[in-house]
């Protein structure tokens, strides 16, 4: 989170734009730079002046990176109250289940709010900078099934959790 935010306010500082691009059907594509080409393949982080792209799209780019930044605190925040039970010897609570769903919750409509503002920006800035013919958005299969990992995890947890305070309301009297 750190990082995110040190390298969202050097890139506004320098008035600068970082967008993942993906240069499709793995075909090596150039791009000026300086006194020469670069050749780009692949999933590629590209840093723009913000001269050069439109303010709409680095609107779009701004919100990506600050729902990152979001989403991560609302999910450690949101996690707090399974550490505490944990700490306090009741990790089957009620509110431990909660917060699972609570978790859950936030991540999946961060990582959504993440997905559509960072294609709809990266396409918007690659057609900007004239090379929206030879990429794609940044934005990867492997990140979408990270997210449903992580959101199918926390579901795992909070049924596990639910599971074992069935088993302890049943074990109740007999200890």
């Amino acid at each position: 989170v750190i990082y995110a935010i040190t390298d969202l306010v050097a890139r506004i500082a320098h008035s600068e734009v970082a967008v993942m691009v993906n240069f499709s059907d793995d075909e090596a594509s150039s791009i000026e730079a300086g006194s020469g080409t670069a050749s780009l393949t692949g999933v590629t982080e590209i840093v723009v002046p913000t001269a050069d792209a439109s303010a709409g799209a680095i609107v779009l780019v701004t919100i990506a990176e600050i729902a990152v930044i979001l989403t991560v605190l609302a999910a450690a925040v949101s996690l707090v109250p399974v550490i505490r039970d944990i700490a306090a010897g009741t990790p089957f609570t009620p509110r431990a289940a909660r917060a699972f769903v609570a978790f859950e919750w936030v991540v999946a409509i961060g990582w959504i709010v993440y997905f559509v503002t960072m294609v709809l920006g990266s396409n918007w800035i690659s057609a900007d900078i004239g090379i929206a013919d030879g990429v794609g958005p940044g934005v990867t299969v492997v990140r979408a099934f990270f997210v449903l990992g992580v959101v199918g995890g926390a579901e795992l947890l909070r049924r596990c959790f639910r599971s074992g305070r069935e088993a302890q309301e049943e074990l109740e009297g007999l200890v």
